[in-house]
């Protein structure tokens, strides 16, 4: 607004001195008339023009779109709102993750949990301890990358000499272990070998996802690298090109093949691994594995089935139960209620008394069965851990107010 007001003073002030023989009045002020009222104000035009030109040069158009601020304000207090929410809930299972497992402190299953959700709310110093007696009950590279990803966070990005044990521990038991690779390029890098980090950070990005966790801090130290070692963005460009070839002779093998033979393929594939798991029921990690294949190649039943298996080999495992829920409750079907439904709800909740998807559930079945009490005190529960302003909340506050009525 102030932009605008200064504009049009300006603009005003210009064409009342062109339209008063401006050129006549300047010779005149230039030889003797240098306090008359006239100068004053043709000074005072040409320095609002200038202050109006920084303006916009330093902040650009004043037209703003309120609307689209309006909107992009809301959606960060919402991203916030809700931020908090997770950290509050993080919190709280992190709490009771603690009791768990000094309740059952050889629980792999409840000391895996601990050590997640202690580094979503950065205890770090309890997400080492827990991954360290993890190690000591069941030893993998996975297992050592994290903990060793877990000492370098607590440098503050220091690769320790205790991680970097571990980081070779790891890597000369799984080579592609793409936490420990990022951890041995930065190590390389700490060490003044900016060369080395480079060609392994670049060789684990052409095997990296778009939505792997460490995607973007890969591609910031390897461009970090690449300026450090004089490498043209030409040529750091071409390194960064994803290859579909990977080291697995199993996986190029299939993307040799057409369409209609990569798809037998990979069916022989899993209809393998539901093979094995049969004489291995209690492998969780291949359930799941075989949950998210069944998924891919669109055979829900079974894939359906295959994460029941995983949620009985883990009870305490309140993720999977909500991933079991949402896919027995799909949103583009009418919802039917089952007895298995019922019972993945108040088991979710008799941990998780706040959960959303369950509180929802719960308070559509009371719907349902005509239970207005039950749902309309289930409903206001959630109605409290949602955006006050979202269209759920609205709907929610709705139909809470229909059933009142």
């Amino acid at each position: 607004m102030l932009f605008i007001i200064i504009f049009v003073i300006t603009l005003l002030i210009i064409i009342y001195i062109f339209t008063n023989s401006f050129h006549e009045r300047l010779a005149l002020t230039i030889n003797l008339k240098l306090k008359s009222k006239n100068l004053f104000i043709y000074l005072s035009s040409l320095c609002l023009f200038l202050l109006s030109s920084i303006l916009y040069y330093e902040l650009g158009s004043p037209f703003i779109d309120v609307n689209k601020l309006y909107m992009a304000k809301e959606k960060l207090i919402k991203k916030t709102i809700i931020q908090e929410k997770n950290k509050k809930e993080d919190l709280k299972i992190f709490e009771e993750l603690v009791y768990k497992s000094k309740q059952n402190p050889n629980n792999i299953n409840i000391l895996l949990d601990l050590a997640a959700t202690a580094s979503r709310v950065n205890k770090i110093d309890i997400e080492i301890s827990t991954l360290t007696k993890i190690l000591s009950i069941k030893s993998s590279p996975k297992l050592k990358s994290l903990l060793a990803q877990a000492i370098v966070r607590k440098a503050d990005g220091q690769v320790t000499p205790k991680a970097q044990i571990l980081i070779n521990q790891a890597l000369s038991e799984n080579s592609t272990d793409p936490g420990a690779n990022f951890l041995n390029g930065l190590l390389q890098s700490q060490i003044g070998n900016e060369k080395k980090a480079f060609e392994i950070w670049t060789k684990l990005y052409r095997n990296t996802f778009t939505n792997d966790a460490w995607e973007k801090d890969l591609v910031i130290n390897i461009r970090s690298a690449a300026k450090n070692l004089g490498i043209s963005d030409k040529v750091l460009n071409n390194n960064l090109k994803k290859k579909l070839k990977t080291n697995s002779p199993i996986a190029n093998e299939i993307l040799n093949l057409n369409e209609k033979d990569q798809k037998i393929r990979i069916n022989q594939m899993v209809e393998q691994l539901a093979s094995r798991l049969t004489k291995n029921k209690n492998d969780l990690d291949g359930w799941i594995k075989l949950y998210k294949s069944y998924k891919v190649l669109n055979y829900q039943d079974k894939a359906i089935n295959a994460l029941r298996t995983a949620t009985k080999i883990s009870p305490e495992n309140l993720n999977l139960k909500q991933i079991l829920l949402k896919e027995l409750l799909p949103p583009e079907k009418e919802p039917i209620f089952s007895a298995e439904i019922e019972q993945l709800v108040n088991e979710i909740l008799a941990n998780e008394p706040k959960n959303i998807n369950a509180l929802f559930f719960k308070g559509l079945r009371a719907l349902k069965e005509g239970e207005n009490e039950i749902a309309i005190e289930n409903w206001t529960l959630l109605l409290d851990q949602i955006p006050p302003g979202s269209q759920m909340a609205l709907e929610l506050l709705k139909k809470i107010n229909n059933l009142k009525n």
